[in-house]
C-alpha cells in the first residue's frame, strides 16, 4: 500500500543485470544465491550481456541457458557462433549467434510469452539517446542491446541504428524502477578494472570502452541508486571468455552471499520512502516488430 511517498508492505523487488560480454554469465550466480535465499525479483532489467541473461530469467529459462554454455569449452566454440563481416558496420554481423544461439535456446519470442515484466536498454545512433524496449518482439531487442560498436554489427530498424546500451546505461536502475520495481538490485560486472597492460588492438578498443563505462556508470549510481549493488570480481574474464561460464557463475554467487544481510534487511523492510523519479535522457519504444 502506497501513502504519499511511504510505502507498506511487502516491495516488489527488481533486478538491474549489467553490461559485461563474457563476464554475463556472473548473472547466473547472482540469480541462484538470491533464490536460494528466498529472494525471488519480479522485475528484470537488462543491459547487453545483463539483458541476455535477464530474458532467460523473465523467460523461467534461466536452467536452458546455463546448460547450453556447456557448448562453449574454448574460444573456437565461441567463435563458431560468430560470424565475420568486414563492412557491416562491425566485425561481426550477429546472423549466426542470432540463429545459433538465441532462436535456439530461448523458449519465447515474445516480451509478453514472458513470465516477468522485462525490458532492455539499448543506444541509437541517428539521435544518440538512450532507448528503452518494453514489448513487442524480444529477438531483435536483444539483438540492439549487444551491438558492442565496432564488435557487433548496429541494428538496424525503420529509422533506428541500434547499439549496445552499455554506451549510456551500462547498469539499468531506473529502467527496473519504471517497470515497477519498490527495491532494485544492481549488478555490476565492471566495477573491478584490470590492471594488465593492453597492446593489441582489440584489447586497447575493449579497455576504452570499459574505461567509458565505468565513468558513466559512477554517475548513473548517483542519480538512479540502486538499493543495494552486488560487484563481482571478474576482471581476469575478457571480452571473449564465454568458456570460462563456470567461474563467472561462481563469483556472481560469491559476490551475492557476500551482499546477503544487505539485501535481506533491504526486501524485508515493511516502510520505506519511495525515491523521487528523476528525469531520464531516453526514449521508450514500446516495441520493435520485425
Amino acid at each position: 500500500m502506497k501513502i504519499g511517498s511511504l510505502l507498506f508492505g511487502k516491495p516488489k523487488i527488481g533486478i538491474a543485470l549489467g553490461a559485461g560480454s563474457a563476464r554475463g554469465w556472473a548473472h547466473i550466480g547472482v540469480i541462484k544465491a538470491l533464490e536460494e535465499n528466498g529472494i525471488f525479483p519480479e522485475v528484470v532489467s537488462g543491459t547487453s550481456a545483463g539483458g541476455v541473461v535477464g530474458a532467460f530469467y523473465a523467460a523461467d529459462a534461466l536452467s536452458i541457458l546455463e546448460d547450453s554454455l556447456n557448448n562453449f569449452k574454448s574460444l573456437k566454440d565461441t567463435l563458431f557462433h560468430l560470424d565475420f563481416g568486414i563492412g557491416s558496420g562491425g566485425m561481426i554481423t550477429g546472423k549466426r549467434w542470432w540463429s545459433k544461439f538465441l532462436e535456439t535456446y530461448l523458449p519465447v519470442r515474445k516480451f509478453e510469452e514472458l513470465k516477468k515484466p522485462f525490458g532492455v536498454v539499448t543506444v541509437d545512433l541517428v539521435t544518440m539517446q538512450e532507448v528503452h524496449i518494453t514489448s513487442g518482439e524480444l529477438m531483435p531487442a536483444i539483438r540492439s542491446t549487444i551491438a558492442v560498436p565496432g564488435f557487433f554489427s548496429p541494428f538496424e530498424y525503420k529509422n533506428y541504428k541500434f547499439i549496445d546500451g552499455g554506451v549510456l546505461n551500462p547498469v539499468p536502475i531506473d529502467l527496473a524502477r519504471d517497470l515497477g520495481a519498490d527495491v532494485v538490485i544492481g549488478v555490476d560486472l565492471n566495477s573491478r578494472p584490470e590492471t594488465n597492460i593492453p597492446n593489441s588492438m582489440i584489447e586497447i578498443f575493449r579497455r576504452t570502452f570499459e574505461i567509458m563505462q565505468y565513468k558513466i556508470n559512477h554517475y548513473n549510481k548517483v542519480v538512479y541508486k540502486a538499493d543495494v549493488i552486488i560487484e563481482p570480481n571478474l576482471y581476469d574474464i575478457s571480452f571473449l571468455d564465454y568458456h570460462k561460464h563456470q567461474i563467472a557463475i561462481a563469483e556472481g554467487y560469491r559476490a551475492t552471499i557476500e551482499k546477503m544481510d544487505e539485501i535481506l534487511s533491504k526486501v524485508n523492510t515493511k516502510i520505506r520512502i519511495i525515491p523521487k523519479t528523476k528525469e531520464g535522457f531516453y526514449k521508450t519504444i514500446q516495441s520493435i516488430e520485425y
